[in-house]
């Protein structure tokens, strides 16, 4: 299976939401994607409902960008993980650099995080990645492996198989980053994959993702010539065309490539 997705971060109004959503569920009900390809989305908060509500019956997994570990409490300003699953949410994205970078998110919060993501039916987006000093000085892979250990550490080894992760070097991020290349991800992702497995008692988890500086002409040889399981995509997913365009992508990725990885489910 190829994982698909993006995150709107703070963009899109209720509206504009709604119609996004319109419209690829109007594109995927008219041309069907084979069952190995799973997109998913993960718009703001305040557009969550709006887009389950226009999103049902089509095959697109919906997400939270954030949520607390806390099932309820005096988090001001915050959603636990029980109001995201309420409002549709099957996925919830944690560890994003900007996250960690602007509001303090921590290896631990993270861990937390995923824990409560599991115990509410969730999907944990466990989001990794170094930022450009460490790749400057040859320590990405430990960097990395690290974040890996942590964010999973609450977790029973069965329940690995529950995560999603997704590599997103933070110096490839944003309109700022510099696209990275497959020999320059591929060991790393080599090793998320290594170490979920080991922590997984062989498991691993449902899928390994890349993000960071994808789009429609990099995502082929990102799928190709890395393990990647999967992209999460920012921009370049943010209009309708330009995610149907990634999702026809891993269609061909899918027809092409018989082999599936066997942590996806």
């Amino acid at each position: 299976m190829v994982w698909i997705g993006t995150s709107w971060k703070m963009n899109k109004t209720i509206g504009e939401s709604r119609e996004y959503a319109r419209l690829l569920s109007e594109a995927l009900a008219e041309t069907p994607l084979p069952d190995a390809v799973q997109p998913f989305i993960l718009p703001a908060h305040t557009s969550l409902a709006a887009v389950r509500d226009q999103l049902a019956g089509a095959p697109v997994l919906l997400g939270a960008q954030n949520a607390h570990w806390a099932a309820e409490g005096a988090g001001t300003g915050e959603v636990s993980m029980r109001m995201a699953a309420d409002v549709g949410a099957q996925v919830v994205e944690m560890g994003h650099s900007e996250r960690r970078e602007q509001f303090g998110e921590t290896d631990e919060t993270v861990a937390r995080k995923a824990r409560a993501a599991v115990d509410h039916g969730l999907l944990p987006l466990i989001c990794v990645g170094e930022p450009g000093a460490v790749r400057a000085a040859g320590d990405a892979e430990r960097f990395v492996t690290a974040q890996v250990r942590a964010a999973l550490s609450l977790l029973h080894p069965d329940e690995i198989s529950q995560t999603l992760i997704a590599y997103e070097p933070v110096w490839a991020i944003g309109l700022a980053g510099t696209p990275a290349t497959p020999e320059q991800v591929a060991p790393v992702m080599g090793r998320i994959a290594e170490e979920a497995r080991r922590l997984g008692a062989g498991a691993g988890c449902r899928a390994v993702l890349y993000g960071g500086g994808v789009n429609a002409a990099n995502a082929a040889a990102l799928l190709r010539e890395t393990p990647a399981d999967g992209l999460f995509v920012g921009r370049a997913a943010w209009s309708v065309d330009g995610l149907l365009q990634l999702l026809a992508i891993g269609r061909q990725y899918i027809e092409t490539v018989p082999v599936v990885s066997s942590r996806t489910s």
